[in-house]
């Protein structure tokens, strides 16, 4: 005996439709992105934010005047469940912008960790990774607080991934990160994620 096929039952629609904590979260994320793209002495840059009907509204890039001539460009997320996340990207993105002025990356992850830290509430693990990198002549400076998948994919195949210098902003206060430099051939490419696969690459 064959039975016509039955029609699935309609999804929950209160299931699939975002918390408002989501929605405003999207929101800010939109509001926080810069309008273009800013340019870099020989190098192309391109970069971009997906905002998904499902997403928890954890990740953003930015681009900022470094204060010594070069522009800085950042990836950032956070992780863990408490606050809106957009909340605490919102503050990481005010104080690395606030402490770049030149005086140097290290010091600016410094500076922008203790503010974080400053404000971290007990008993929720929430903190935010992040990497700067700073294009120069034809070489780049790297920072990452936390995990972050980034590396440098060479003309030839070659693949050198970037570090990780320190824990998330905002995890451990007084902590002194430390930088990397690269070089970047003809034709080489860096990758940064601000959310994605430690094995990606």
């Amino acid at each position: 005996m064959f039975e016509p096929p039955t029609t699935p039952p309609p999804e929950d629609s209160a299931a699939a439709t975002p918390s408002p904590d989501v929605l405003v979260g999207r929101r800010i994320l939109l509001d926080m992105l810069p309008d273009s793209v800013p340019g870099a002495v020989g190098f192309d840059v391109a970069a971009g934010t997906m905002v998904g009907d499902a997403g928890p509204a954890n990740t953003v890039w930015d681009a900022f005047p470094f204060g010594d001539g070069r522009t800085a460009f950042l990836v950032m997320e956070v992780k863990a469940p408490g606050h809106p996340r957009a909340h605490l990207l919102g503050m990481a993105r005010a104080a690395l912008r606030a402490a770049a002025d030149g005086r140097g990356l290290a010091d600016v992850l410094v500076r922008a960790n203790g503010a974080l830290a400053g404000v971290h509430t007990e008993g929720i693990d929430q903190f935010v990774d992040c990497a700067v990198v700073l294009p120069g002549d034809g070489t780049i400076e790297w920072s990452a607080a936390g995990k972050v998948p980034a590396g440098i994919l060479g003309r030839d195949g070659t693949f050198h991934q970037l570090g990780s210098h320190g824990p998330p902003l905002g995890m451990l206060d007084g902590f002194r990160y430390g930088t990397e430099e690269a070089t970047m051939g003809s034709g080489s490419s860096l990758l940064a994620l601000a959310g994605g696969s430690m094995g990606l690459f």
